[in-house]
């Protein structure tokens, strides 16, 4: 396990304090010698968070010695036995490893494995908070010449000033789909003004209004507007408990990240939770290179997701990585040749910039 001090400030919202990026890697093989790799962003009001290093260092007896293929039988170990506080961070780290070896094992790319009939996908660029219209002009001129036509928007946290925001970019670029993300600062009335605004626009959906665990006045919301809505998607993050809400849909379409709900065995277990409820399954796949592969197999294994979230610019998620995923002339992002997740890293690199390692053996 590697702890990689990515060194950036971001924001996403200007009602939130500034965050430091953090990814932990993991490298685990089995007995056969075949390896798998998985990626976590910790995102912090202090730099190099040492957190979900430790977390595995504590639960790696409930890993260690056990059969690749019994991830159900680690998360009922970690999620009902008598281990407390629950974290969901180094379960969603196992998980998405032993996935890659499992994929690797089979000589085939994840996606297959998971019984995926599609290689590629459509992508849109997701900006961070910048400071200025010009600065969010300038970089969805800079994503369009890439080929994308997509763009999600994160503006500043004040309806009136994002919405005018969002106005400008439509009229720049009328045919191109565009999402806002709101981060889930607005009231309910603010929440609503802008929700008529992208109405207006034909927005190709409206992201995080709310907090996600405001269940009611999503509702409300889904009521009064045209545009849908989803949600963050990283606080509901059991299937039990998004089955519960969708008893009354609160969003157009289920929202999850691989890292933030069981791995890759949670997230497809909500994929089919959106399946028998009629909804759109559209992940999030922010972050760093192999947060993006392992949410990114789950897409293309889901015919109800319509879009891959590509952080934009691209450079800086992609440190330590041999071959990133970059979209094509098309706008769409191809899943890596390489079998499981497809990721080879650039293990001096990460050796030379890790801020703390940790070995651990049965």
């Amino acid at each position: 396990t590697f702890v990689v001090d990515h060194g950036a400030s971001l924001r996403w919202t200007e009602q939130a304090g500034v965050c430091h990026l953090t990814t932990t890697i993991v490298r685990l093989t089995d007995s056969d010698g075949v390896e798998g790799l998985a990626g976590y962003d910790s995102y912090t009001p202090r730099p190099t968070d040492l957190s979900v290093l430790e977390a595995l260092r504590s639960l790696s007896p409930a890993l260690l010695g056990r059969d690749v293929d019994d991830r159900e039988g680690l998360s009922d170990d970690l999620r009902t036995g008598v281990v407390f506080p629950f974290s969901l961070a180094p379960l969603s780290l196992m998980d998405i490893a032993l996935w890659d070896i499992t994929a690797r094992r089979a000589d085939a790319p994840l996606w297959q494995v998971l019984g995926g009939r599609r290689d590629r996908i459509a992508a849109y660029a997701s900006l961070t908070t910048l400071a200025r219209e010009q600065d969010y002009l300038d970089t969805v001129a800079a994503a369009l010449a890439t080929g994308l036509r997509a763009v999600k928007v994160h503006a500043w946290g004040d309806p009136v000033r994002d919405l005018a925001l969002l106005e400008r970019l439509h009229g720049e670029h009328p045919d191109v789909a565009l999402m806002h993300d709101a981060e889930g600062v607005y009231d309910r009335d603010g929440a609503l003004r802008v929700g008529r605004g992208l109405d207006e626009l034909g927005a190709r959906w409206y992201e995080a209004p709310l907090p996600d665990f405001d269940l009611d006045g999503y509702r409300e919301l889904r009521r009064a507007l045209e545009v849908p809505l989803l949600p963050a998607g990283y606080s509901m993050y059991d299937a039990q408990q998004v089955a519960e809400a969708l008893k009354d849909p609160p969003w157009a379409a289920v929202r999850a990240e691989a890292t933030c709900t069981f791995g890759v065995t949670g997230l497809v277990k909500l994929g089919q939770v959106a399946a028998t409820h009629g909804l759109d399954y559209e992940p999030v796949s922010y972050g760093h290179t192999l947060c993006q592969a392992a949410n990114l197999h789950v897409m293309l294994a889901s015919p109800r997701t319509s879009y891959f979230e590509l952080p934009f610019p691209v450079e800086p998620w992609e440190y330590g990585v041999v071959e990133p995923l970059r979209p094509d002339g098309d706008g769409t992002v191809a899943a890596p040749s390489g079998p499981g997740l497809g990721v080879t890293l650039d293990w001096d690199w990460v050796e030379a910039h890790a801020a703390a390692r940790l070995v651990l053996t049965d």
